[in-house]
């Protein structure tokens, strides 16, 4: 309780701080300017879908709830809310068809600076793995529900038509005779979450490393032109 209470002090200090008007709610350009200052690479799209993911009432503001609900997510959960742009009424995701060149494009014009093409490679395979398990295998499997139902029902109106009503062929007690394999996802919820949480991972140590190289190369720069002017 102790610890919980000074959360929510930790989260009222902040909340404060970054309520600029000191009206007790943030407005998006509040939002946006105290964001940009932790994660300059987000997007202005991104920010837009996260705050309105927060803004539970539609009110274009967020309250003190709100906020603290946006800041006890895992980074993970942030990540994943940061994909999430189009919802309905009832709160679910609608996939959109993709207008995309190639399988890809949205990714590399989103994300954020810095971003190795092996991390980008990674999450592509990870949404082709979900993809092929989720969606490509229900349309396989509709498709052949509806194939086996045809031919289930050409049989059935055959055999009356070739034996003046003698034979007959009932489809609905004929389904055990068909079973159609269906495989467990190979992907699970669980390891959605481990990967979405190692991708971060790998991004923050590349952007890292990608920040000691840039810094590493003005360094030797210095010291090159220090070393000529020591010449000189």
């Amino acid at each position: 309780m102790i610890k919980e209470r000074q959360g929510i002090d930790r989260f009222r200090e902040i909340f404060n701080s970054i309520d600029r008007d000191q009206n007790g709610t943030l407005d998006f350009d509040e939002f946006v300017a105290a964001y940009q200052k932790l994660n300059p690479d987000v997007s202005m799209i991104q920010l837009t879908a996260m705050f309105e993911e927060s803004d539970v009432d539609g009110n274009g503001t967020l309250d003190f709830d709100e906020f603290c609900v946006l800041a006890k997510m895992p980074q993970v959960d942030v990540l994943g809310k940061l994909s999430v742009v189009n919802r309905d009424d009832r709160g679910l995701v609608q996939v959109m068809p993709s207008t995309e060149k190639y399988f890809g494009e949205e990714l590399r014009k989103t994300a954020p600076r810095g971003t190795g093409e092996f991390l980008m490679s990674q999450s592509q395979h990870l949404s082709m793995e979900l993809y092929e398990s989720r969606i490509a295998s229900m349309q396989r499997f509709v498709a052949m529900t509806v194939m086996f139902h045809q031919m289930g029902h050409r049989v059935q109106s055959f055999f009356p038509k070739i034996s003046f009503g003698y034979l007959g062929y009932r489809m609905d007690r004929t389904h055990s005779i068909m079973r159609i394999a269906t495989t467990a996802s190979p992907v699970s919820g669980a390891d959605v979450r481990d990967r979405m949480v190692e991708l971060h991972l790998r991004f923050k140590i590349d952007k890292a490393v990608s920040m000691v190289a840039r810094r590493f190369k003005v360094w030797k720069t210095w010291k090159a032109s220090a070393s000529e002017r020591k010449s000189e």
